[in-house]
């Protein structure tokens, strides 16, 4: 895809990394929030080493400069691709996408313009309103960190100086947004998405 890019977007500089860790440095000092038409667009593939789901996304858009992410993903599944709307990409490809198609809605999206739709599976475009996009708020996202590191309620509750009951609410949330009833199903879709991460 790399090759395809260049060819894309000849007089744009493009710059390729091996994990987002790697990448993190070249945002620092951007000066992207001066200049609004300098906004980086971001292409992220979703299964890098490191960092990587929705934990990935998580961090590369709350670094200073202006991002504007598309992720790329060999899983195309409905519960992958909500969630990451749900965690404000810009849109997403499958790798199953061909080249051609992929690079069109990379173009359309620099441009400004307004895709067909801005999400392209393996078989076409999809409509995004199809599928339920999964929000969880900051705070959710620390109490499902401690869901997967198996703490209880009340050991949830004591770490985030909370009431065991607000904890238990937060659970309860969680459950709801992640589709799921219990614990375990909870931590294998954060395991399957990539929702938490142990080093941010």
């Amino acid at each position: 895809m790399e090759t395809a890019l260049r060819e894309a977007f000849p007089n744009s500089s493009i710059k390729v990394y091996s994990s987002l860790e790697e990448s993190l440095p070249c945002f620092n000092g951007s000066s992207a929030d001066e200049e609004p038409e300098s906004a980086w667009w971001v292409l992220m593939d979703l299964g890098l080493k490191g960092i990587t789901g929705l934990a990935a996304i998580r961090v590369i858009l709350s670094v200073e400069a202006k991002i504007k992410l598309i992720t790329v993903s060999g899983n195309d599944d409905e519960l992958q691709v909500g969630a990451c709307f749900g965690s404000g990409v810009s849109a997403f490809i499958s790798k199953g996408a061909s080249v051609g198609e992929s690079m069109n809605l990379i173009k359309i999206l620099v441009d400004g313009e307004q895709p067909r739709s801005r999400w392209l599976s393996a078989s076409g475009y999809r409509d995004v309103k199809d599928i339920r996009q999964i929000h969880l708020t900051d705070r959710q996202i620390q109490v499902l960190s401690m869901i997967c590191e198996g703490k209880a309620n009340k050991d949830i509750a004591q770490a985030l100086g909370i009431t065991e009951i607000t904890a238990k609410s937060h659970v309860g949330g969680i459950f709801k947004e992640l589709s799921v009833i219990n614990r375990t199903q909870a931590v294998l879709v954060a395991q399957k998405l990539g929702i938490v991460s142990t080093k941010y």
